[in-house]
C-alpha cells in the first residue's frame, strides 16, 4: 500500500460514497413515483449515524480496496519477460504509463473504467528478490492482471 496516496483515496473515496448515495436516493425517488423535476428529500443524507458510517467506509475503503501480491517469474527476469508481461498487460486493457525506480506502471486504457476508478487505475508490476513479480493496485485489477500474466506466461513457458 502506499501510504503517500492514503490521504487522497480516503478523501476520493467518502465522496465516491456520498455521491452515491444521492444518486441511489433519488433513483428511489424515481421509482417511488415522482416527477424526473422534483428532487427528493436529501436531508436523509445528512444524519449523523450516515454521515459517520459513510466516512468511516470511505476511509477504511482504500485499506481493503488496493492489495500487492507476488508469483514467481520463470527464469530470465524482465530481460526475457519484460515484452511478454507488457502484451499480457495488454491483454489486460492496460497501457504502459511509465517505468519509475524500476517498477512498470500501468493504467487503464478506456476513459470510462478511469472515471468508475476514481483514476486510481494504476498496476504496478515490479521485480522483487528470488526473481519474482510484485504486482500492486486495486484489488480486482491485481486478480484480473495475476491470472491473466501466470496464464500467459505459463503458455510460453
Amino acid at each position: 500500500m502506499n501510504w503517500n496516496k492514503y490521504p487522497i483515496r480516503a478523501i476520493k473515496y467518502v465522496a465516491y460514497f456520498y455521491i452515491l448515495g444521492i444518486i441511489l436516493l433519488y433513483i428511489m425517488h424515481i421509482v417511488n413515483g415522482a416527477s424526473f423535476t422534483t428532487l427528493p428529500d436529501f436531508s436523509s443524507l445528512f444524519t449523523p449515524r450516515l454521515l459517520i458510517g459513510l466516512g468511516l467506509l470511505g476511509v477504511c475503503y482504500p485499506l481493503i480496496g488496493f492489495n500487492t501480491i507476488s508469483m514467481q517469474l520463470p527464469e530470465g527476469g524482465w530481460e526475457k519477460h519484460g515484452k511478454d508481461l507488457h502484451e499480457a498487460m495488454a491483454l489486460c486493457n492496460m497501457r504502459f504509463k511509465r517505468n519509475e525506480d524500476g517498477k512498470m506502471v500501468y493504467g487503464a486504457v478506456a476513459p470510462v473504467r478511469r472515471l468508475l476508478t476514481m483514476f486510481e487505475d494504476e498496476v504496478t508490476l515490479e521485480l522483487g528478490s528470488n526473481n519474482e513479480l510484485v504486482i500492486s493496485g486495486l484489488r480486482k485489477d491485481v486478480a484480473h492482471v495475476r491470472l491473466r500474466v501466470g496464464d500467459y506466461l505459463r503458455r510460453l513457458s
